[in-house]
């Protein structure tokens, strides 16, 4: 009752088979793909793989999609378009503020 209230429509398929369920398996191969890319661009090593998952699926909530003629999913969910003004390339190099530190020492520490 829930999910037809909420406009959804349940699909069941057959446990243990991947194959009858397209959709999600799609996405999680293009997800895959995608974290492959930017663990081996940034250099990173490959136990961060859960935090490329994380901001691999950040950005598909904020592009266009074709699902949503054009409109991006976050945009849909909230009514506002996301600002990406300031989203930096996975793994890039950033500069941290720390509190404290001596008079002339440094302030910051590199991150990613």
């Amino acid at each position: 009752m829930y999910l037809k209230a909420a406009g959804m429509k349940q699909k069941l398929t057959v446990h243990d088979t991947l194959q009858h369920n397209g959709v999600a398996e799609c996405l999680n191969h293009t997800l895959l793909e995608k974290v492959r890319a930017m663990l081996h661009e940034s250099g990173l090593p490959r136990a961060l793989w859960g935090e490329a998952v994380c901001h691999a699926v950040w950005l598909k909530n904020r592009t266009p999609t074709k699902a949503l003629e054009g409109g991006m999913p976050l945009e849909a969910a909230t009514g506002q378009k996301p600002d990406l003004s300031r989203a930096r390339v996975w793994g890039s190099r950033v500069w941290v503020r720390v509190e404290g530190g001596t008079k002339l020492g440094g302030r910051v520490v590199e991150g990613r």
